[in-house]
């Protein structure tokens, strides 16, 4: 393993010191990788992998976002990010990390790796500031629940009741009835892309419980509508987050890990919730640069990207908007593609990706 830098720079909230860990390869590199990490992780578990693209001639960086690693002050204030704005925030900072390294390498091409709620955030990034990197991997991305409320909408219900009642039993929740209503409205033609109104969903319940009990607190319904399904296609799991990886290790590990095994605060799904929303609108298709590659990978059994049909349905967009999209998906592989059984192959598809695009 080579010697990493742990290092810091200002967050974008005024309050936090950001950290962030750099490894760099012998002799001259080839270009600089950054990495956006997911929810309820930190950017050390990335270590392996930053080594490995090292190893094949390329700086490799990324920084722990807020309410996450060792940017928090405290334990307490893991799973929050911000008061306002707080995707945003993250965001900001993941350009504020790629400006420190175009100072080191101002002639070198930048890619950005983002994974899960970091695809999320890489794929607001994409938008937002462009044309900083020379292309980007979205890795356990998905379509924001789209899927998951197509096949429960194309069961032909009659009656409002009765699409909430199968969107309560699929995703979790209550209001069934408004969560009904909701979804007639998209039938109707009022909601354009029927993944938004499932999001709608979870950000309608997240802003009653920050009324009442403020968004520093954890809710019980958050995380069923967010992963109350997830292992449900695994036999016999062991534990909750077996749908992460194959690997029992890695998934062992996580369990043990504070800084893996922790809660959302309400304010960490409003904003997880804010952003799946701004990379689902249409808007942001119409947005994202044409000669940029953009590569997804992911599991055909990943509950994040519905098992392989979310990452379809993004991918297929991509490409009805003319983007320079590509997309790989691995059978029998779960969440983490990083950290799964099968990750040689996955560290070779992303170096292939990178060399090509040099």
């Amino acid at each position: 393993m080579r010697e990493f830098e742990e290092k810091r720079f200002e967050s974008s909230d005024g309050l936090h010191q950001s950290f962030y860990i750099v490894v760099r390869p012998d002799g001259e590199p080839k270009g600089v990788v950054q990495i956006a990490h997911g929810m309820c992780e930190y950017i050390d578990r990335y270590r392996d992998f930053m080594n490995y693209l090292a190893d094949n001639g390329y700086v490799a960086c990324g920084n722990d976002h807020l309410g996450h690693g060792q940017t928090v002050d405290s334990p307490a204030e893991l799973g929050y990010f911000a008061p306002e704005k707080g995707w945003q925030l993250v965001v900001n900072d993941m350009f504020r990390l790629t400006k420190l390294m175009k100072e080191e390498y101002p002639d070198k091409p930048f890619f950005l790796i983002g994974h899960s709620m970091g695809s999320f955030m890489a794929r607001a990034y994409a938008v937002k500031h462009a044309s900083a990197c020379k292309g980007y991997i979205f890795l356990g991305t998905g379509d924001g629940f789209e899927t998951d409320v197509k096949k429960i909408t194309s069961k032909g219900f009659e009656k409002a009741e009765e699409v909430g009642q199968e969107i309560d039993k699929s995703i979790g929740g209550e209001n069934a009835k408004r969560v009904g209503e909701k979804l007639f409205d998209m039938l109707s033609g009022k909601e354009k892309t029927v993944g938004k109104a499932a999001i709608t969903i979870m950000l309608t319940q997240a802003e009653a419980i920050k009324r009442v009990k403020g968004d520093n607190v954890t809710s019980p319904l958050l995380d069923k509508i967010g992963f109350s399904k997830y292992n449900e296609r695994i036999e016999d799991p062991k534990t909750n987050i077996d749908w992460v990886s194959r690997d029992e290790e890695v998934v062992e590990k996580c369990v043990a890990d504070p800084l893996c095994n922790f809660k959302f605060t309400v304010n960490g799904y409003m904003n997880l919730a804010s952003v799946m929303y701004y990379v689902s609108d249409d808007r942001w298709y119409t947005h994202l640069p044409k000669d940029i590659p953009m590569l997804l990978l992911a599991g055909t059994e990943d509950p994040v990207g519905s098992y392989g049909e979310g990452v379809k349905n993004v991918y297929n967009r991509m490409c009805e908007y003319c983007c320079d999209a590509s997309m790989k998906l691995y059978e029998g592989a779960r969440h983490e593609l990083l950290n799964e059984i099968n990750k040689d192959e996955v560290y070779a598809d992303i170096l292939s990706f990178l060399d090509a695009n040099i």
